[in-house]
């Protein structure tokens, strides 16, 4: 009895040394919490139920700023509290679901970056092509939340409290994480699964991206390039076409067949740049329209128009380097945690084998993907306009 008692004490006190060790650690943590809660929480307010316009640029935000609250909040908690004790994290059941919260969270924000990259893909490189309406937007939504529930179920099976010890003080506490008395095979094949989908992951968003990035270099390019006359024998055909090739808007209030003809010719304009060849095969389809003459060309409605798309471009453009950005900070904070998974799913022993200080700085390098779920509300402060500007409003209305 008084062995048993000593040696519990022995544990509290290796612990409380752990637990120390790690307060700088708690505090970034804790920052993480209050800046997660604060940010996600002005972000799910404004874009959720107080901006207006751009429904179709600004759809994802929310569901994803949803999901870097839960990530922020429940990632930096069980952070805490498996500082806390380290040594000493007796409740397995408390290891398993929080580590199943966790696993989820983190899945779930990988397959919206996921979604988010394919937007993105469809509407800057096949502007032209099938876009994502809002009912395939919300069946992938609710796709990701049930592929992250699936993978994330076996971490119950496969995590909980494991022997800790310290062979030079003879003790032997426990702590949260892979279980060794498991089935070793299915262990290794989970772990392998889950790392094969992150890195599948970083490779689909690395490669769209990289797509998207070209086509947005290559229509800056061209549209900062002087545009010259075509002097060929072509381009004056133009000047002798017959009426009847042309329909003019006529003067009702509803918008005529050569009306939806001009816009679409302009959208084909702004696509040029994109896809040369596919914008010539749907121009000249375009230019077929009804042999009757009504009225008179307005210019200007033309001209006003062609700004109009221009500026929609632009706007579209902002957004996907937006979503690009994000996706970048995603990738920096979390492919040193797949490295350290890597490593942890080799060695069975990997924790063990570091000092205090050592594995106080491996545990905060392991958990930097939480920065992911806390930056995200910044970024759209400085490149969205419209959301600083409700920010701003928001904060004159507290004060």
């Amino acid at each position: 009895m008084e062995n048993s008692t000593y040696l519990s004490e022995k544990l509290d006190k290796w612990n409380s040394h752990l637990a120390s060790g790690l307060i700088p650690n708690n505090v970034i943590l804790s920052l993480y919490i209050v800046t997660g809660l604060l940010g996600n929480s002005t972000v799910i307010l404004i874009y959720g139920f107080k901006m207006k316009g751009n429904k179709e640029e600004r759809y994802f935000i929310p569901f994803l700023a949803t999901a870097d609250l839960c990530g922020s909040l429940v990632c930096a908690s069980f952070g805490i509290a498996h500082n806390m004790m380290l040594a000493n994290f007796n409740n397995t059941h408390l290891c398993k679901a929080w580590l199943f919260f966790t696993a989820i969270i983190t899945l779930t924000s990988i397959f919206f970056l996921l979604i988010i990259a394919v937007h993105r893909y469809l509407k800057v490189c096949r502007p032209l092509g099938k876009q994502m309406t809002l009912k395939w937007k919300r069946f992938a939504l609710g796709l990701g939340l049930f592929v992250a529930f699936i993978h994330a179920v076996p971490m119950v099976h496969f995590y909980g409290s494991v022997p800790f010890p310290n062979e030079e003080e003879g003790i032997v506490g426990q702590r949260c994480s892979r279980l060794k008395t498991t089935n070793k095979t299915g262990s290794f094949i989970f772990g392998g699964v889950l790392v094969l989908i992150t890195v599948t992951s970083i490779i689909t968003l690395i490669c769209l991206y990289s797509k998207v990035g070209y086509t947005i270099l290559a229509h800056f390019k061209f549209s900062k390039s002087p545009c010259k006359p075509d002097t060929s024998s072509d381009a004056e055909k133009p000047r002798n076409i017959n009426p009847s090739q042309v329909t003019i808007p006529s003067s009702n209030g509803s918008l005529s067949d050569t009306e939806n003809g001009i816009y679409e010719m302009e959208n084909i304009e702004l696509c040029e740049s994109l896809h040369p060849q596919r914008s010539l095969k749907t121009k000249r389809k375009t230019i077929t329209t009804k042999p009757k003459l009504e009225g008179t060309v307005n210019p200007h409605t033309s001209s006003s128009k062609r700004r109009k798309e221009r500026n929609n471009q632009r706007i579209v453009h902002k957004f996907t380097l937006m979503f690009m950005l994000i996706t970048i900070i995603f990738l920096m904070c979390y492919i040193p945690k797949v490295i350290i998974m890597l490593l942890e799913a080799r060695n069975p022993k990997f924790w063990e084998g570091f000092s205090d200080s050592a594995r106080a700085g491996v545990l905060f390098v392991y958990r930097m993907y939480i920065i992911n779920n806390i930056i995200n509300p910044i970024i759209y402060a400085f490149l969205d306009e419209q959301f600083a500007k409700e920010i701003n409003t928001l904060i004159k209305v507290c004060k």
